[in-house]
């Protein structure tokens, strides 16, 4: 058993060594967009980390301010085996390609508990390991969606374990997997395996007829590791609960909206791309599919589809492999979206906290797993049974047809080329001869698909035919049809990692010390730093998601979260993404940056220069904004109004001096009430902390130009804590007395020191009943 493991551990990770060799041994890194936002976050809350040595739950750098854990940024620190990893140095990169090794070794030993022989399980995890679902991941910066994935085996193989034996020591592991699974926070993804872990848990009831009664403590054991899973992840899930309601995700009806949700859908017609990877154009400015764009197909493999067929058809009778397609069906049918809808449709107006998920096509990444897993039962069939007389009629029948589609395909060229070229929608915003261009990449890319099952299938079909004549052992068969799938899927993997140039999608790769020195610091950013006072900058425009300044500690009104406040958004929303100089003073803001020119009398150039970004080099000229409010003030009056929406329209139809009058919520009185003047005398700010010394000669209104999350901030005068009103729709407003005061926004971090404790505690549990467990099973095998 322990040789099996090492040896499946060295395959997987001399594949992944390969695949991502100038990762692993050359210094390059991923550069897409949402690899490089989470690296400057994470470089900015590593310094706040070490110099203040609380984990950090606030960063001020993008949209003025927002959650870092509540959010699910920032959370390697909180992910139990990744802090164990970073003692060895594993970290980052590193970490994520170690988690594609752990999904191969997850399928295979789930595959081996399955009794199957050893190639079936070798391909079954290395297939799912190289899916270039998982690999896409990598490439294009979605690590916590790889890492999540990568538990969906271990999490199958857990629970089948509880679900036959209940034994104390599994009921632990479980618990860990799914808690680990989970502090990983892609919800999505775990949320999908565990809607599989439910139709497992119906399956295995419905196939042994046991009563209700008779079945309640396996259903037990598998609630209890569960639930003792979640606590475990808590650390993570109870601030992101707190923070839920306040957030893009979920301030409107608790949920996104459907339109929104739905749009990254899998129409039927492009289940295609499970066999033909270039039938809608593989991806980027190629693909002309229905999702409204993409980077990747989802391939599942030409061979892995033709084994996973042979196994679904010659096990239809194990519980297992009927679980597999039940699963496979449901999940297939919620990536329908939109497309299909009454299944989606359903988990969306009824499945708990469903409906703050988008892109319902993340489903197929557990589609993938099933069908990797049921490619293993076809391998193992194979081997075990060359087939007689029937599979001699199955071979010749299935050779026959191959002939027929092949000479068919090849004397339709001419049609299929002309049909599916009228088939393909105009590229929109590019001259003619461009367009033509890409639209014969959509061609070859079609093309070279098709040319590639055919080579696969004739390649399959005759090493069917060595084994069923006896030819070649069924050991060396295992083997061949094993390298025909792993080649197949690594031909697809290597042009996403390393696309040709003709196919008009360049690589994501770059060496990281270019990448480093693109968010390092630069003749804008320097200038930026050097100037004196308390500010946010606007970067306008193509600038507005670029979140290199987060790596140098300069506060932004825009970047890039997909969890960002829901006020804050609405507000984007209201303005155009902030295009009204009295909004962005009222935000702190400082100095706009502009690619382009812009000319507006509140606006005076300082500065033209390059600005160093991940995709180039890019002129950019700063402009100081003239007449710009501190980061607070006092305002004249105040008038009172029901919600943010109120507020905001109010605010922006008018045309009024924010200085001078602004909108609170839910405030104590009626219509406008007039204030004192007031002092800011001091300012003093830490990561996590607010503090303004005032001075006031009467009943004053202080306006704070920090976002307005009521569960992330307490408000304090004093020392005394006191209710903040939102003003205009976003910022935090404070009535104040007379006389001089201290004035604090403090970080609230109550709900997160309770999460971090019911964390330790439940993985201090579960490792007791995984060795309390297995103490007693080895007393029993001594006895």
């Amino acid at each position: 058993m322990y040789t099996d493991s090492a040896g499946i551990a060295a395959l997987c990770l001399a594949l992944v060594s390969g695949l991502f060799f100038p990762v692993v041994f050359q210094g390059m890194v991923p550069a897409s967009p949402d690899s490089v936002h989470p690296m400057a976050l994470s470089m900015a809350l590593d310094d706040v980390h070490e110099s203040s040595g609380h984990y950090p739950l606030w960063q001020p750098w993008s949209f003025c301010g927002m959650p870092s854990v509540a959010a699910f940024s920032y959370l390697n620190g909180l992910y139990y085996p990744g802090v164990l990893l970073e003692w060895v140095q594993v970290r980052g990169l590193l970490l994520q390609l170690l988690h594609m090794v752990f999904a191969g070794a997850g399928g295979y030993v789930l595959l081996r508990s399955c009794r199957l022989r050893r190639t079936a399980a070798v391909l079954g995890g290395t297939a799912f390991m190289l899916n270039p679902y998982l690999v896409t991941m990598f490439v294009y910066g979605h690590g916590s969606q790889l890492m999540t994935s990568a538990y969906m085996p271990w999490v199958l193989w857990a629970a089948l374990r509880v679900l036959r034996d209940r034994r104390v020591s599994d009921i632990g592991m479980l618990a860990l997997l799914a808690g680990f699974q989970l502090q990983r926070a892609h919800v999505q993804i775990a949320y999908y395996s565990w809607i599989a872990l439910a139709i497992l848990a119906i399956v295995v009831l419905l196939g042994r007829r046991s009563s209700f009664r008779g079945s309640l403590p396996a259903m037990a054991s598998l609630g209890l590791a569960l639930g003792l899973g979640v606590v475990i992840s808590l650390q993570v899930y109870l601030p992101a609960l707190d923070y839920a309601p306040l957030s893009v995700r979920g301030g409107s009806g608790g949920g996104a909206g459907y339109e929104y949700a739905t749009m990254w859908s899998q129409h039927p017609a492009e289940l295609l791309t499970l066999l033909l990877p270039g039938a809608f154009g593989f991806g980027g400015v190629s693909y002309w599919g229905f999702m409204p764009f993409t980077d990747y197909p989802n391939y599942a493999g030409f061979v892995v589809l033709v084994l996973a067929a042979v196994g679904a058809w010659s096990w239809r009778g194990n519980l297992f492999v009927r679980f597999l397609l039940a699963s496979s069906l449901f999940l297939l049918l919620v990536a329908f979206g939109t497309f299909w809808s009454p299944v989606y449709d359903l988990m969306y107006h009824y499945a708990p906290f469903f409906n703050r998920f988008r892109v319902p096509s993340m489903s197929l990444a557990a589609v993938m797993l099933h069908l990797c897993l049921l490619a293993g039962f076809g391998l193992h069939t194979l081997l075990e049974r060359p087939g007689g007389q029937q599979g001699t009629r199955m071979l010749k029948t299935v050779s026959l047809l191959f002939a027929v589609v092949l000479i068919g395909v090849l004397l339709a060229e001419p049609w299929i080329e002309s049909s599916l070229r009228s088939l393909f929608p105009p590229v929109r915003g590019v001259p003619a001869a461009l367009a033509r261009i890409v639209d014969d990449v959509r061609w070859e890319q079609f093309r070279g698909s098709v040319r590639g099952v055919v080579v696969m299938a004739a390649l399959l079909i005759g090493l069917f035919w060595l084994r069923h004549r006896g030819a070649v052992q069924g050991r060396i068969v295992g083997f061949a049809v094993l390298l025909l799938a792993l080649s197949d899927l690594l031909l697809v993997d290597t042009s996403i990692v390393y696309p040709a140039r003709e196919s008009l999608r360049r690589s994501q790769l770059v060496s990281r010390d270019k990448l480093e020195r693109a968010l390092g610091p630069d003749e804008v950013t320097r200038f930026l730093a050097g100037q004196p006072g308390i500010f946010r900058i606007y970067p306008a425009g193509s600038l507005f998601g670029e979140n290199k300044f987060t790596a140098l500690g300069i506060e932004s009104a825009g970047g890039y979260h997909p969890a960002k406040p829901a006020r804050y958004d609405a507000l984007l929303q209201a303005t155009g993404n902030l295009a009204d100089t009295r909004v962005l003073r009222m935000l702190n803001v400082g100095y706009v940056l502009s690619a382009g020119g812009i000319d507006h009398p509140d606006l005076e150039p300082v500065l033209d220069a390059p600005l160093q970004l991940p995709g180039g080099e890019v002129d950019v000229t700063v402009y100081r904004l003239r007449d710009a409010l501190e980061r607070a003030w006092f305002t004249d009056a105040v008038t009172g109004v029901d919600t943010s929406a109120s507020a905001l329209d109010v605010m922006l139809s008018r045309g009024l001096d924010v200085r001078d009058k602004v909108f609170a919520e839910r405030v104590p009185w009626e219509g406008t009430e007039s204030f004192e003047h007031g002092e800011v005398v001091a300012i003093e700010r830490t990561p996590e902390r607010r503090m303004f010394r005032v001075r006031t000669d009467g009943r004053a209104f202080l306006v704070i130009s920090e976002v307005y999350l009521p569960t992330c901030w307490k408000a304090l005068v004093d020392g005394k804590q006191v209710e903040p009103y939102a003003v205009n729709g976003v910022l935090h407003g404070i009535v104040v007395p007379p006389g001089e005061h201290r004035i604090e926004l403090v970080c609230d971090r109550s709900c997160f020191a309770a999460g971090r404790r019911w964390s330790a505690a439940g993985v201090i549990l579960a490792l007791l009943l995984v060795v309390s467990g297995g103490a007693a099973g080895f007393r029993k095998q001594r006895m």
